[in-house]
Order: C-alpha cells, then sequence, then structure tokens
C-alpha cells in the first residue's frame, strides 16, 4: 500500500505546469519536423509544387506535396468528352 507524504519545498503538479510542459515539447517537436521536411519542401517549392502541412500522430505534422499539373490535367480529361469504353479517372 502506497500512501500520499507531503514533502515541504515540492511543487505540485498542476494542469498549468502540465500544459507548460505540453507545450515546450510540441514548439521543440514542431522545429524538428521543420527541420527534417526542410530539404524536401525546397526542392518542391522549386518545381512549382504545392505543401500543405497535414495533421499527424502525436501532434506531430506531415506534409503533403502536389504538383499543380495534375489538377489542369484532371480539369483537360473531365471537360473531354469520354468515348465509350473509355475510362478517366
Amino acid at each position: 500500500m502506497t500512501t500520499a507524504h507531503n514533502h515541504p519545498g515540492l511543487a505540485k503538479p498542476t494542469a498549468t505546469a502540465g500544459r507548460g510542459i505540453t507545450t515546450r515539447i510540441r514548439a521543440v517537436a514542431g522545429r524538428l519536423i521543420g527541420r527534417v521536411h526542410a530539404a524536401a519542401d525546397d526542392r518542391a517549392r522549386a518545381r512549382g509544387w504545392q505543401v500543405t502541412p497535414t495533421p499527424g500522430r502525436l501532434g506531430l505534422t506531415g506534409r503533403s506535396y502536389r504538383d499543380p499539373r495534375f489538377a489542369a490535367r484532371r480539369q483537360a480529361l473531365q471537360d473531354k468528352p469520354a468515348a465509350r469504353g473509355e475510362r478517366h479517372d
């Protein structure tokens, strides 16, 4: 059986202290994720791609890279009447 002891001079954990630690950990993780993705983000932007941060597990973020030419190609295929038997997804 364990008992709770009061120790003079030790601060009791509070909700605000927990949030402060969580905020600091997320900030450090955010900077780390930014550094991890920096090279790929730079390459994608140099090619004219769209870079979109995405939500990830444990509050971390990922990246989604999209070449805008695909949107133009998809639109062109949707505007063009499909011949019988052809499939455009």
